[in-house]
C-alpha cells in the first residue's frame, strides 16, 4: 500500500510490486486484487520500458517499449486520507533498529536520517552513512530491504571517514542539505556537534 501512496500518478504491474516489495508474485498478484476489490487500486495499461542487456559489450543495452496493464491507486478512494496518515505519517521503520541492519556493512562513525524519515521529501538523501572499510554490497543490500518496507526509493550517501571530513570542510552541498534542516543522529562516534 505504501508503494502506491508514495507514487500516487505511477502504475505497476504484479512483477514491479513483488520485485518493490520483496514479496512472492503470487502474493503480490493475489493483495493487488483484493486492493482492486475494495476501490484502493484501480486497473490501468500503460506502457513500460524494458532494458535488454547486450550480450556483446560493445553495443549499449537497448530498451524495449511494451503496453502492459497494472494498477494505479485510486485517488477517490473514500479511505486514503486516513490511510495516509496511519501508513505514511506514522513511523515508517523502527529508528532502534535502524543501525543493526547495517551491522556487516563496516566500522561506521555516523549514521543520520534526513527526508522521507523525517517526512520532507525536499532534502536531496534520506540516509548518510559514514564509516571506515565500508561494504557497497551490503549497505545496498539493507537499502533494498528498507525500500521494500518503506514503499519508496530511498536516497542515501556513504562516505568514508576521511572523505566525509573534506568533504565537511569543503562545506559540501549534500551535507550542508542535511546538516541545516531537520535531521536525526543515531550513531555519532566522530563526535560531532551538527
Amino acid at each position: 500500500m505504501r508503494l502506491f501512496l508514495f507514487n500516487t500518478k505511477t502504475p505497476y504491474d504484479s512483477e514491479e510490486v513483488s520485485s518493490r516489495s520483496k514479496v512472492a508474485k503470487s502474493i503480490a498478484r493475489r493483495e493487488l486484487h483484493g486492493l482492486e476489490q475494495i476501490g484502493f487500486l484501480q486497473k490501468k495499461t500503460y506502457v513500460k520500458s524494458l532494458v535488454i542487456k547486450s550480450k556483446n559489450k560493445n553495443r549499449p543495452d537497448t530498451i524495449k517499449k511494451k503496453k502492459t496493464s497494472g494498477w494505479l491507486l485510486n485517488v477517490k478512494f473514500p479511505l486514503l486520507e486516513p490511510l495516509r496518515k496511519l501508513l505514511i505519517e506514522s513511523q515508517l521503520v523502527s529508528i532502534k533498529e535502524f543501525p543493526n541492519r547495517f551491522s556487516g556493512a563496516g566500522v561506521i562513525k555516523l549514521m543520520m536520517l534526513s527526508g522521507v524519515f523525517l517526512y520532507d521529501d525536499m532534502r536531496l538523501i534520506d540516509l548518510l552513512i559514514v564509516g571506515n572499510k565500508l561494504n557497497k554490497r551490503m549497505i545496498e543490500k539493507a537499502i533494498g530491504h528498507l525500500e521494500a518496507e518503506v514503499g519508496k526509493e530511498i536516497r542515501y550517501a556513504f562516505f568514508e571517514e576521511a572523505e566525509f571530513m573534506y568533504r565537511m570542510n569543503m562545506y559540501d552541498k549534500l551535507l550542508r542539505d542535511i546538516f541545516d534542516y531537520p535531521h536525526k543522529k543515531l550513531v555519532n562516534r566522530l563526535d560531532l556537534n551538527l
